[in-house]
Parts: C-alpha cells; structure tokens; sequence
C-alpha cells in the first residue's frame, strides 16, 4: 500500500476538482470554484500518473524485498485430469482438425 500513496493521492485530487467542476457547489464563490477545481483535477491527473510509474516502475526497497521473500508463493494446479477423463467419446475413431468441421 506504500508504494500507491502518490496515486491514491492523485486519484483524491481528481475526485476533488471533478466534485467541484460538476456540482458547482453554492456554498463556494464561483472564481474559486473555476480556479481550484481544474487545477486539482488536471494535477491530480498528472500526480496519478506519476504514482503510477513511481509504484511499477522503481525497484522496491530492502524492506519491502524482505516482506516478499518471507511470504511463500504456494504453487496452484488445478486437477484436471480428476476430473476429465482422457479417453475419446464413444465413435470417434480419429481426431478431427480444428478447421475440418468446415470441410465436412
């Protein structure tokens, strides 16, 4: 979660400017309201962006590199074979091309 603050946070600021943008609140003046509700959600669009790189894109920190290396990754398989039999149905004699029902 700490390395999604900076787009958790830009994501706010979007949020804040489109609320503004969009309701236009009657409590607020009007120029505040065309000054600051841009600004947060074209900075916040840029600051997202930003978190976004800075959290896929930067290596992670010793502390964090632990944290994955103590967890165990279990490896799933899902049984198949349990539960579908390996035999051709009844008739068919050979396989049938994955185009060759058209040729039929």
């Amino acid at each position: 979660m700490r390395r999604y603050k900076l787009m958790i946070a830009g994501l706010l600021m979007v949020g804040a400017g489109a609320y503004l943008i969009f309701t236009n609140p009657p409590a607020l003046p009007l120029w505040f309201v065309w000054l600051v509700g841009p600004f947060l959600w074209y900075v916040g669009i840029a600051v997202s962006i930003g978190g976004t790189g800075v959290a896929l894109l930067l290596p992670l920190s010793a502390r964090e590199q632990k944290k994955v290396a103590a967890k165990p990754t279990p490896l799933l398989v899902l049984p198949l074979r349990k539960l579908v039999p390996q035999v051709a149905p009844i008739g068919l004699t050979r396989e049938i091309p994955a185009m060759g029902g058209f040729l039929l």
